[in-house]
């Protein structure tokens, strides 16, 4: 199967060199041009569709080659498309050294290959300039609504390319890099007044049996909730929590436990929750022993009957919006929508507001 980048339709430019050709590949809508000089090709697209405004691009590179030999200047540079492999392959390591969660390569492939490619592929790494970098922002938001986060994190991924490409040494700086201006957008998250209306909405609905997409709503949500609001980690990351990922510390000088994400978005991390985790993980505990649920080392602290756990965190949500909406809690006060995430913002918020003597480095 041939690649996207094959070309399948390859023409001469009249009247210069058999070996300069202007190209069309699937992955791009644009004429490229292709000149073989010095034992090795040269490629670059022309950012034109039509063929005979393709042409005269060619011919002005042209141009710019044999000027370029001329002033001795080098006439090769290294390839985006090149120092962008070997950035995959860099973070590659990483990830197989436990430095890096997989979850980089997979977002920073995504991004080259959709956008970042098809505009940088084919242009040497030294040819790269500020406006360059300008353009591409302003031709990816001519095509689709994207945030202000989501151009910067383009930029992050093109940042990374060119700084592996000073690693090679093929450029000696990097391009001064647009600012993309972000909109302050925090995640809702509930005061204290609302989180105890939501914590005994929960177990309200729990004695009531009632179910939630043929799912009974049990204690166990309850327990999900304020667990959440008592430690620091991702609801990605709760979903995946076994028991040999959480260690108790209750002595007489101190209660917590002490957990350890099995996969982190990003650094894995211990993570030392508020005493009153303890309280409720050891109640889940015994819930689960009481009810013949899995309960050992290698089992799920959450829902632990559901061995599918993009199901088991669908359930967990699904039950969550149903105490949201029996709490009248759907939106905060700005209308924000709360979603399961605001827990874990909730937990920051609380440390911060009401914690005496917080050190907030420590909190970030």
């Amino acid at each position: 199967m041939a690649s996207r980048s094959t070309p399948y339709d390859l023409q001469q430019v009249p009247g210069y060199p058999k070996t300069l050709k202007i190209v069309r590949i699937q992955a791009s809508r644009f004429w490229q041009v292709r000149f073989f000089v010095e034992r090795k090709y040269i490629r670059r697209t022309t950012k034109c569709e039509e063929r005979s405004k393709a042409i005269e691009f060619a011919k002005r590179f042209y141009d710019e080659i044999r000027i370029n030999q001329y002033l001795n200047v080098a006439v090769h540079t290294d390839t985006f498309y090149a120092c962008a492999q070997r950035l995959l392959k860099s973070q590659e390591s990483l990830i197989s050294r436990g430095e890096r969660d997989a979850r980089i390569n997979i977002e920073d492939r995504k991004k080259l290959d959709k956008d970042i490619l098809p505009y940088f592929g084919t242009k040497g790494v030294a040819t790269i300039t500020t406006a360059i970098i300008e353009d591409y922002i302003t031709d990816l938001t001519s095509k689709r609504k994207l945030s202000s986060s989501t151009c910067s994190k383009h930029l992050v991924v093109i940042r990374k390319v060119l700084n592996e490409a000073r690693k090679q040494n093929y450029i000696n700086t990097l391009p001064i890099f647009p600012t993309i201006k972000r909109k302050d957008n925090p995640r809702p998250f509930f005061t204290l007044k609302e989180y105890n209306v939501l914590r005994h909405t929960a177990k309200k609905l729990a004695s009531e049996k009632i179910r939630v997409r043929y799912v009974p709503l049990t204690l166990e949500i309850r327990d999900f909730i304020v667990f959440h609001v008592n430690v620091f980690v991702r609801p990605s990351d709760l979903k995946l929590l076994k028991h040999k990922h959480v260690e108790v510390v209750d002595d007489n000088k101190e209660k917590y436990l002490l957990i350890t994400p099995p996969r982190s978005k990003t650094v894995t991390r211990q993570s030392a929750t508020m005493k009153r985790a303890v309280d409720v993980y050891k109640r889940l505990k015994k819930r689960h022993d009481d009810e013949g649920l899995p309960n050992g080392d290698n089992d799920y602290v959450f829902f632990p009957q559901y061995p599918n756990r993009e199901y088991a965190l669908q359930t967990i949500r699904r039950q969550f919006e149903r105490v949201l909406e029996e709490a009248n809690l759907r939106s905060d006060k700005l209308g924000r929508s709360r979603t399961i995430y605001s827990l874990r913002h909730t937990a920051l918020m609380f440390r911060y507001m009401h914690a005496k003597n917080i050190d907030i480095f420590t909190l970030a």
